[in-house]
């Protein structure tokens, strides 16, 4: 299933194309800078307009280097972690800067980009294993505010906060050994995504599954939870 549209904004053509896919892509094409938008097939209006105006600026810089150079671009999903590449945190977009070097690796943010200095003969896998790292570093420095005060709410403590790259979920909970595991792409998204899973996983803590109680809970300890898990899709 495909379906394409012309949207017009800032007086900038935007090629909209919704497929069976899982995740949003920006694609400025050679040799006219064409805008190509693929979404996912569910996606709702509000939330495309947000990933695009959250990559506006991006897209006229790439736009104005096509234009000069005749080469495209990409950027959203086929991640190389090479210096131009957007990566979002907190839900602002920022440009990565990745230098090569002999030193200890390290990753920073500085002012409008995350810089990153990897090895000399660094692998997209070693870089992405490295920006991962430091995403969590970022969970880590949120976390405990948030946690105190959000098992205030629910009424429930947690044993152990754990992270990892998880492709199908945001959070996973033990509840036996009550563990909880976030998913480190969080730190990408929006704070209030971040909250909403906290009280989503802390909720399993009263009932396992999906059911009637379970979301009557959510919906008292984190009225905003429909609303942000729209745009956490």
């Amino acid at each position: 299933m495909m379906e394409e549209i012309q949207w017009c904004i800032n007086d900038v053509p935007v090629f909209l194309v919704r497929k069976n896919i899982k995740n949003y892509y920006i694609r400025i094409k050679a040799p006219d800078a064409k805008v190509m938008v693929s979404v996912p097939v569910s996606a709702a209006h509000g939330v495309i307009e947000d990933f695009i105006m959250g990559h506006w600026d991006w897209i006229m810089k790439k736009r104005e280097e096509v234009l000069a150079s005749g080469s495209g671009t990409e950027e959203a999903g086929e991640k190389e972690y090479k210096t131009g590449e957007i990566h979002d945190l907190w839900g602002m977009p920022y440009e990565l800067d990745v230098q090569r070097s002999l030193k200890k690796p390290v990753t920073e943010l500085r002012g409008s980009r995350i810089y990153m200095r990897v090895t000399a003969h660094s692998t997209v896998e070693e870089r992405r294993k490295q920006l991962d790292q430091w995403y969590q570093e970022q969970l880590r420095q949120v976390l405990p505010e948030l946690v105190e005060k959000y098992e205030s709410i629910v009424g429930k403590k947690v044993s152990e906060w754990r992270f990892r790259r998880m492709k199908t979920r945001w959070g996973s909970c033990q509840i036996q050994k009550k563990r909880i595991c976030l998913n480190i792409q969080l730190a990408e998204m929006p704070q209030e995504c971040l909250e909403y899973v906290i009280v989503h996983e802390l909720t399993h803590l009263y009932e396992r599954g999906h059911n009637q109680r379970f979301w009557g809970l959510v919906d008292q300890f984190y009225p905003r939870w429909r609303d942000v898990k729209r745009k956490m899709r």
